[in-house]
């Protein structure tokens, strides 16, 4: 089983608004490194918790068996 994490980083759209909406959640990254994640193609489980609030405030589709292939 992988993780996209690519796909995901996408659908938050890209590296740096991914890395802005989860440092403005109080889970500071820079956009180097939510390109580390695409590279190694996981994503540290704090900052995967944090993406599923920020969906769920945004009223955003993030259901993890998406991503899972």
């Amino acid at each position: 089983m992988d993780l996209q994490v690519k796909k995901i980083v996408r659908d938050f759209g890209g590296m740096t608004a991914c890395a802005r909406l989860l440092t403005d959640h109080g889970c500071p990254i820079t956009a180097d490194g939510v390109d580390k994640w695409r590279r190694r193609g996981s994503i540290p489980t704090r900052s995967l918790i944090a993406l599923t609030k920020i969906a769920h405030k945004r009223r955003q589709r993030f259901d993890l068996l998406d991503y899972i292939s």
